[in-house]
């Protein structure tokens, strides 16, 4: 068994870990390892004992193994030199070889170069006999021979860009510049003349139809420009005949019609400046548009979009700079009138040129050209112009109501006056006020501001932006002036009596600007659909960015809806006073018509109840006979009214009721007290229990005095429905509270 233990691998780790496990002292680990050496020491002994023979003969079996490894050293180191022989050999022959890849490669090279100089004198040679074949050649035969010699061109350019590092191509290079500026001279030479021909051929058959233009020898002279164009192009020098073009074709007609402007454009008639574009564009579509879609018929092999090039690169560039560079002063927004007709016309203008062209929708918007012939137009400055009107008709007017306020003029209601005002602007705001059924001078100008903004004469689609930013601040300033005057005629009119508080300029001055508070959210929106109509991207407003302008008004005019509370609340406050103030004294005069006077049972309303809300109608009437009010106010005044008045006559109504009671309760004690067998149980109550008039003919006092409290109250509440508003909830608890005094 321990032989069997000493056979099998002793693993320490585990032997720890299980050591470890069951919680052994160093002491007894120790003496555990111990026994096993011990254990091992005697298997090894008994091993030996057992094949003793084998263990002798494990050293027996190594005699002569000295011998026989220095036997076969020898050979081996022999072997190992003769390799190292071979190896160096075949190294030397493999240095050998790239040394002669190397110089074939240098020879190749070489090859190549000489190759470059044979080809570059052979094209140098043969470009110089094109080009005096095409000295001797005319017309279309010159053209060709000056594109075989544009091609040669383009090849010697090539080969001595490629070789400009070698002697010979750097002594060549004064021969090249030669060669090429003999090419551009013999290319310009053909074009100008083929543009100033085409020119005549164009003024001479401005009076043909159509098919005899078509068939009266343009079309030889275009196709004698294209090929030009093509040679020009093969040597990549198409800037240089486009600027012949715009100087050859373009220009001479084009600065002739704007050159006979005096002043550099300095206020020039829109009409003008329209004749003049007018003008611009004819030539345009009778000259360049043909010539360019004759070009762009010959040229199929070029790239798709050649007749935009030469369109935008070529006519669009020298008609727009002979603008820039003859009328300068007609971007200058100095006159805004004219500057806005002028603007206009130049986009149509422009809208025009591009769908004569047929030109793709970025070919033109992308050109340097017409970027800086946009900014030219001094937009931004066309804006400051109108916005400081706007703000100026603005101003003025709260210039002129500070004024007046001093020298005591809004107190006889009369119109505040506009120191620096036009008058037209004072009549368009006079009829904006009839139009729109406005009270208030701030309204209608805001609404006027507005208007000016979007106006036909004064709106530019591409201000859209900032014409918009403009129109909120607009409905700004408007909420914030609305604001402050509601605020200033509440506490003017909160220091009078109710009396006169009732009939104070203030108390109509706040009506007016609750009515155009209301009536302005609908004038804004009804603006801002028309103003979706003419902004770009709106879709006839029918889109979300008309939704979201709406929004935006919205927004804006939100803080109106607690203005409109403020003046709200003082307007039904200042109603409901004096109507509230005798209600006490008419209960008592009630209770005395029945105490005590034998008088019949009521069986109609009280005559003071139809007087009420007298003052409510006489101030719907102040607005109503000029304009109709809008229903939200209406709703908003008879509501808070409705209110008051239901509140107040209720807990007066319920005092009354509650005195009655007292009364009949200290009546009934004095009965009692007098030895009468008399219940008391009435107390500081409105209904006191018992108390069931419903059906009955009242016959005492108090209980025709009750009756005559409940048709009163019933007839305020049917005053109430009848106005389509609700009453306070006090009031309909307590209608429901006396229902037993009712018939």
């Amino acid at each position: 068994m321990e032989a069997d233990e000493t056979r099998q691998p002793f693993n320490t780790e585990a032997y720890a870990a299980a050591a470890l496990a069951q919680g052994k002292t160093l002491d007894t680990v120790q003496s555990e390892l111990s026994k096993r050496l011990q254990q091992t020491q005697r298997t090894l002994f008994s091993l030996i004992n057992q094949r003793y023979e084998d263990f002798l003969g494990l050293s027996t079996s190594l005699t002569g193994i000295d011998t026989t490894i220095d036997e076969l050293r020898a050979p081996l180191t022999t072997v190992k030199h003769e390799i190292h022989e071979v190896s160096n050999e075949l190294q030397t022959k493999l240095e050998y070889m790239d040394s002669r890849l190397a110089y074939r490669a240098q020879l190749r090279e070489k090859k190549q170069v000489l190759r470059l100089f044979l080809d570059l004198e052979q094209l140098l040679n043969r470009v110089g006999v094109v080009l005096k074949e095409a000295e001797a050649a005319k017309d279309l035969e010159h053209v060709t021979c000056l594109e075989r010699a544009a091609v040669d061109v383009s090849q010697i350019r090539y080969f001595a860009r490629k070789g400009s590092e070698y002697p010979y191509v750097v002594a060549a290079q004064q021969r090249i510049q030669h060669i090429e500026e003999s090419l551009l001279t013999a290319l310009e030479q053909s074009l100008r003349p083929a543009l100033e021909k085409f020119l005549e051929q164009c003024a001479t058959q401005n009076d043909m139809d159509p098919q005899a233009r078509q068939t009266a020898g343009t079309d030889e002279t275009a196709n004698l420009i294209a090929q030009t164009l093509r040679a020009y192009s093969t040597v990549e020098e198409t800037e240089r005949a486009e600027d012949i073009m715009r100087t050859a074709l373009v220009r001479p007609t084009v600065s002739h019609v704007l050159g006979t402007q005096p002043g550099r454009g300095m206020g020039l008639e829109p009409e003008k400046f329209a004749s003049m574009l007018r003008s611009v564009l004819q030539f345009a579509k009778s000259t360049c548009v043909p010539l360019v879609k004759s070009i762009e018929s010959h040229l199929t092999g070029s790239n798709g979009n050649t007749g935009d090039k030469l369109a935008v690169r070529v006519v669009w560039r020298e008609l727009s700079s002979c603008i820039m560079e003859h009328l300068p002063l007609v971007f200058v927004p100095g006159m805004p009138e004219r500057f806005h007709k002028n603007y206009r016309e130049a986009c149509v203008f422009v809208s025009e040129f591009s769908h004569m062209f047929s030109l793709s929708n970025d070919s033109l918007m992308v050109d340097p050209v017409y970027v800086e012939f946009s900014r030219k137009w001094q937009l931004s400055a066309y804006f400051s112009i109108q916005k400081k009107h706007v703000i100026a008709v603005l101003e003025d007017f709260e210039r002129g109501k500070l004024l007046n306020a001093a020298r005591g003029s809004e107190s006889n209601g009369t119109r505040p006056s506009t120191p620096a005002s036009k008058p037209q602007v004072e009549q368009d705001v006079l009829q904006i006020k009839h139009r729109e059924g406005l009270l208030t001078e701030h309204a209608a100008r805001a609404v006027w501001a507005i208007q000016q903004c979007w106006a036909s004469n004064v709106y530019l689609e591409a201000l859209a932006a900032k014409f918009w930013q403009l129109t909120m601040q607009i409905l700004l300033w408007y909420q914030q002036t609305a604001s402050q005057c509601v605020q200033q005629l509440i506490q003017s009119n909160a220091s009078k009596s109710s009396v006169q508080a009732l009939e104070s300029h203030e108390l109509d001055e706040l009506l007016h600007h609750m009515h155009d508070m209301f009536a302005m959210r609908e004038v804004a929106m009804e603006q801002t659909r028309a103003i979706c109509r003419v902004v770009p991207g709106t879709d006839n407003g029918t889109c979300g960015i008309s939704a979201g302008l709406e929004s935006a008004v919205g927004q804006a005019l939100a803080p109106l809806d607690d203005t409109s509370n403020k003046a709200a609340d003082h307007i039904s406050s200042t109603i409901t006073a004096p109507s509230t103030s005798t209600l006490a004294s008419h209960l008592r005069r009630t209770t005395s018509q029945f105490r005590h006077t034998n008088r019949p049972p009521p069986s109609t309303p009280s005559p003071y109840i139809s007087s009420l809300f007298a003052y409510l109608e006489s101030t719907e009437s102040k607005i109503t006979h000029d304009q109709a009010t809008p229903e939200r106010m209406k709703h908003m005044l008879r509501s808070r009214v409705a209110t008051r008045v239901s509140q107040e006559f209720a807990r007066v109504c319920a005092d009354a009721l509650a005195t009655i009671s007292k009364t009949e309760a200290s009546l009934l004690r004095l009965r009692k007290s007098r030895g009468l067998n008399v219940r008391v149980d009435v107390g500081d109550v409105v209904v006191p229990s018992g108390v069931d008039l419903r059906g009955k003919v009242p016959e005492a006092d108090n209980d025709k005095i009750r009756r005559q409290i409940w048709l009163d109250v019933d007839q305020v509440a049917r005053i109430v429905r009848g106005y389509g508003v609700e009453t306070d909830p006090e009031f309909a608890r307590f209608v429901d509270l006396i229902q037993p005094f009712g018939i």
